[in-house]
């Protein structure tokens, strides 16, 4: 494993970790215990917990290591690849990037903007060589704190440097540095406007299996055109499980269904995708109350979704069931397990490897059925697909013991090309877990063939 090294000034010893590169360094035992992380992480770590939410784009600390008062802190999920070398930049790989890929490079970083302001780390995102990129995917190699909150004009001037002046980006920027875009929000609308190039999903399948359990408390469904597709975990025992996912499904396909059907805007997408769980979730919550059921005896469900239009992937998760997107060269969950252990580390009391031992580490947060409108938090996010890709959906019985971290090299990347199967996944998550249900659904997207000219909007 690799890890990008940062806090202390001065050269990590040499040891346990051995440095391959400037602030890179590769953990030659992995097999070893971690020296403990302080009781209170240092302040250096914390912007980096509370971004949690954001995974795809943070690194993640691993360690804290040597004297408390100045710690060398190890970020692991770093834009290294798996040689240990850092991910070309932002900077480096503008100007060989369709004006597609480009978009959903600075859409990452509008969304990126806001959060980052709140946690005083927002000057990180105007250094285009602290971004690192690999593919549609872009990821901060480091959060630097600042004591006054760049604006968004900044950001723009920053953006400014890496543009064509014939760009059909130039306009945007310019609404930036002039001060006519002046929130996040508007300037993520506007990106999304200029994304109307087209894609199609060439093939998709879905399976589901009980694993080593006597029932099956998941459920799946997906568009036969890969336009919508859904993954339900349930939970509550047979009369319970089964039923809260079925419900769950009924509901959220009739949904999905009509909002891909329907002239919608990105936002108002994600406002309809934030509603069909809403409106999914009290059906579940009235159904516990006119059977009475309370506590342990609620019957719920995780639930992960996406709604395809063009080249927006816009997905949507409660609970522990899990979206990835995996292209040639890697793999990346997109959503955020809803559980104690990243609940722990989102309020910066410990880091993601220690949070793995608590003793409820797993236990879910919120779920379908079991939590109130009024307290659930469905996670609404949209991407940019500019690249050949999959697409995967699944519930815990294939992601358990970073089962498709691991294995996505042999058992998904091929994938890309020749017959999409299910039965070589289904195989190796029976040999390697199986101690729970077994679901997904796995789609393969490719973008229009003609990319766009980066002097026109159109194709964009």
């Amino acid at each position: 494993m690799y890890y990008l090294v940062t806090g202390n000034p001065q050269p990590l010893p040499v040891g346990r970790y051995q440095p391959i590169g400037p602030a890179v360094v590769h953990d030659t035992r992995p097999d070893l215990p971690l020296e403990p992380a302080p009781e209170t992480l240092p302040v250096l770590c914390r912007p980096y917990q509370r971004l949690n939410a954001f995974r795809w784009a943070v690194p993640e600390v691993h360690a804290c290591l040597g004297p408390p008062g100045q710690p060398w802190v190890l970020l692991g999920s770093a834009p290294l690849d798996e040689c240990g070398q850092p991910w070309p930049t932002l900077l480096e790989s503008w100007a060989n990037a369709s004006v597609l890929m480009q978009v959903g490079w600075l859409m990452q970083v509008a969304r990126l903007w806001d959060p980052c302001v709140q946690e005083g780390v927002a000057q990180s995102l105007l250094d285009p060589q602290n971004l690192g990129v690999q593919g549609w995917h872009l990821k901060l190699f480091y959060l630097r704190p600042t004591p006054e909150a760049p604006i968004l004009c900044q950001l723009g001037h920053s953006w400014q440097k890496l543009l064509h002046p014939d760009s059909p980006l130039s306009k945007v920027v310019e609404q930036m540095v002039e001060g006519s875009l002046l929130q996040a929000q508007a300037l993520i609308s506007v990106l999304e406007a200029l994304v109307v190039a087209t894609g199609r999903v060439t093939a998709i399948v879905g399976t589901t299996h009980p694993g080593n359990r006597a029932n099956n408390e998941d459920t799946y469904l997906y568009d036969p055109q890969g336009r919508y597709g859904i993954v339900c975990d349930g939970m509550g025992g047979h009369e319970g499980g089964e039923v809260a996912s079925a419900l769950a499904l009924t509901s959220l396909k009739e949904h999905l269904a009509y909002l891909c059907s329907t002239l919608l805007t990105p936002l108002q997408m994600r406002q309809g995708l934030a509603e069909a769980i809403y409106r999914t979730n009290q059906q579940l919550v009235n159904r516990n109350r006119s059977e009475r059921r309370s506590r342990y005896q609620q019957m719920g469900t995780t639930v992960v979704a996406y709604c395809l239009t063009g080249a927006l992937l816009h997905i949507t998760h409660v609970g522990d069931s899990r979206i990835y997107l995996i292209d040639r060269t890697h793999c990346q969950q997109l959503t955020v397990d809803d559980d104690i252990a990243n609940l722990e580390v989102s309020l910066a009391h410990t880091t993601t490897f220690e949070s793995l031992s608590l003793s409820n580490s797993g236990a879910l947060t919120q779920a379908l059925g079991v939590t109130t409108n009024q307290s659930l938090l469905p996670t609404v996010q949209t991407f940019v697909l500019a690249e050949d890709c999959l697409l995967l959906l699944c519930s815990d019985g294939l992601c358990d013991g970073a089962l498709v971290e691991r294995s996505w090299r042999t058992m998904l990347r091929p994938l890309l090309e020749g017959a999409l199967t299910t039965q070589g996944i289904l195989d190796l998550a029976l040999r390697e877990l199986g101690h729970d249900n077994i679901t997904f659904i796995l789609s393969r997207y490719t973008p229009c063939l003609t990319m766009p000219d980066r002097g026109s909007v159109a194709g964009l």
